[in-house]
């Protein structure tokens, strides 16, 4: 049969966060789709527990992610729903985590293939908020841009689901 022009050929993906509550979502949705050729899970542990064993877990260190740029290799399409909260990894873990895994993560995608980055933000995400998660969110989005993938998105969903100390923020 042959294709129309508007039919794209299935394509590979990974998801960075697919262990969290926006990545395991996300995983149901991808799961769902025809046109994924291939889902790989890249985190820092390997899971266990169903869905997670039906897909290729690849485990990297976001400490030294330049090392394992083979575990992005030929994935066309990137996901990102990495994230923590300042209550479980401090001020600066979360920075860490919200920021620099994401981007130096990126930047690995696309040396090893990357087209499409697309990656779960905040509403009010803004690199000159006085806000940490704001700020933060604000600033990987602004790195994001500087690594120059064929398209980057950005999502900024609100708030995900309430927490009383959060709403300080």
């Amino acid at each position: 049969m042959a294709m129309e022009a508007t039919d794209k050929p299935p394509c590979s993906v990974f998801i960075l966060g697919a262990s969290g509550e926006v990545g395991q979502e996300l995983l149901k949705a991808v799961s769902a789709e025809d046109k994924f050729s291939e889902i790989v899970l890249i985190g820092r542990r390997k899971i266990e527990e169903e869905p997670f064993t039906k897909y290729e877990q690849r485990i990297v260190d976001f400490e030294k992610i330049e090392d394992y740029g083979s575990a992005f290799q030929d994935l066309e399409i990137g996901f990102c729903c990495l994230g923590t909260t300042k209550g479980k990894a401090g001020a600066d873990g979360f920075f860490k985590v919200d920021h620099d895994y994401v981007v130096n993560s990126a930047k690995v995608a696309k040396q090893h293939g990357c087209k499409h980055f697309i990656f779960v933000s905040s509403s009010g995400a803004n690199h000159k908020s006085k806000i940490l998660y704001h700020k933060t969110k604000g600033l990987a989005e602004e790195d994001l841009k500087e690594i120059g993938f064929d398209r980057l998105s950005v999502f900024r969903p609100g708030w995900l689901m309430e927490r009383p100390v959060e709403r300080l923020w």
